[in-house]
């Protein structure tokens, strides 16, 4: 038989957790991370779009995607990968995502 990952494919319904959640998840944000992604596939490209206007929006990417600008966003350039390991580098979070990334590889 076919086996399918846990992912939602293009096209797909999003799951109904999603639609339950999604807004008062967006209303409690304080800080948006968006990483990997090009902001064209709906409803979740909406998303970073849907905070208030005083939470913080980051975009770690290889380019600039979506609304994402200059004024009031961070914009990382490059890997996400190697992004988010030198940003816990320099939180003090790296044994933390050593660990993290250790369990989840050696499962």
């Amino acid at each position: 038989s076919l086996v399918k990952p846990n992912i939602v494919f293009f096209g797909e319904v999003m799951p109904r957790l999603f639609s339950d959640m999604v807004h008062f998840d967006v209303a409690a944000a304080d800080l948006v991370l968006v990483l990997g992604t090009s902001l064209k596939v709906a409803p979740v490209a909406s998303i970073p779009d849907w905070v208030k206007s005083d939470v913080p929006r980051v975009l770690i990417n290889r380019e600039i995607a979506g609304t994402f600008n200059g004024d009031k966003d961070i914009f990382v350039e490059g890997e996400c990968d190697e992004s988010v390991r030198q940003i816990c580098k320099m939180v003090g979070w790296k044994k933390e995502l050593d660990e993290l990334y250790s369990d989840t590889h050696a499962k």
